[in-house]
């Protein structure tokens, strides 16, 4: 069974958009940015210094070439694929690969982890996106 990436936008304002064709195959529940060619990508770390690029996070699998469904706005909970562990109350930015982390001072906090990494889904941890 697939993870529902979106749990509950909480009467936030959200959106879900097409905002382009995916760059290449991409994971639902990672952070996407839109690359200069105007394709979807996971989100990257450059340029430096380190500042998100993100724009939302993809609703579905996204396969390359084809339009990406991605989520907007803050104050939604969703399952995001992370990289390592996550303890519940941590403040979220991503890596290069557009996967939820440990903020680090340098990051810009995206989300805030609602529970420990795998204590849903393995490979996906619930969050409030900021």
């Amino acid at each position: 069974m697939a993870v529902e990436i979106l749990i509950n936008d909480g009467g936030a304002p959200a959106r879900i958009m097409k905002l382009g064709n995916a760059a290449a195959n991409i994971d639902a529940g990672t952070f996407v940015g839109i690359h200069t060619d105007g394709t979807i990508s996971a989100t990257t770390l450059d340029p430096t210094p380190v500042n998100s690029r993100a724009v939302g996070v993809l609703l579905v699998d996204a396969v390359s070439g084809a339009p990406a469904s991605v989520i907007t706005g803050s104050g939604l909970m969703c399952f995001l694929k992370h990289d390592g562990a996550v303890a519940a109350g941590a403040m979220l930015s991503h890596d290069g690969d557009g996967l939820a982390v440990t903020n680090v001072a340098t990051d810009e906090v995206l989300a805030i982890a609602l529970e420990a990494a795998n204590a849903t889904h393995t490979g996906y941890t619930k969050v409030l996106l900021r």
